[in-house]
């Protein structure tokens, strides 16, 4: 077994521990967290859709900061989870896929693609300042979609090249 490059060894490990980091800031940062978006959303009135009835600017407050909490979440598990999907696929091309072009056509999208995690702390931040629906859209059409087609396209690449028979013997 080969080990695949330093950088690329680097990034899942950054994965990983942004995981575990984002895991305990959201168990001892949720106070916080919550006056930090409950500040940011009444900042940001006008996208937000405040209409200066407590009852109704609540409930928006409430469902920005669950959407708010929901990315963090999602990229605490996200993270965690691609770190090792980056470190497995990246060393399976190392050991297994022949060719030094193969292997440097496989490593970026691979690697870059296993930031996808980070737009959900993009989606988190764009939630607040865009409003609900502009910010979910942009986290998703400019950033996750982005960064998860990368991914699947690493993914795909290293199948076909695997089934190519590109493997080493």
């Amino acid at each position: 077994m080969k080990r695949p490059p330093l950088p690329v060894v680097l990034v899942a490990l950054l994965l990983l521990a942004l995981g575990e980091t984002a895991g305990a800031a959201m168990s001892q940062l949720r106070a916080p967290l919550e006056r930090w978006s409950s500040a940011r959303v009444d900042a940001n009135r006008a996208v937000h859709g405040l209409s200066g009835s407590a009852e109704y600017d609540d409930e928006v407050r409430a469902r920005t900061i669950f959407l708010v909490e929901a990315g963090l979440s999602f990229l605490h598990t996200h993270a965690e989870g691609l770190g090792l999907v980056l470190f497995f696929t990246s060393t399976l091309v190392a050991s297994a896929v022949g060719g030094r072009r193969w292997r440097a056509l496989l490593y970026p999208p691979l690697t870059v693609g296993a930031l996808f995690p980070v737009g959900y702390l993009v989606y988190s931040v764009a939630v607040l300042e865009l409003g609900r629906d502009a910010g979910v859209e942009f986290a998703e059409r400019w950033v996750l979609t982005v960064l998860g087609g990368l991914a699947i396209l690493g993914l795909l690449g290293l199948g076909a090249a695997l089934a190519a028979g590109r493997g080493r013997a």
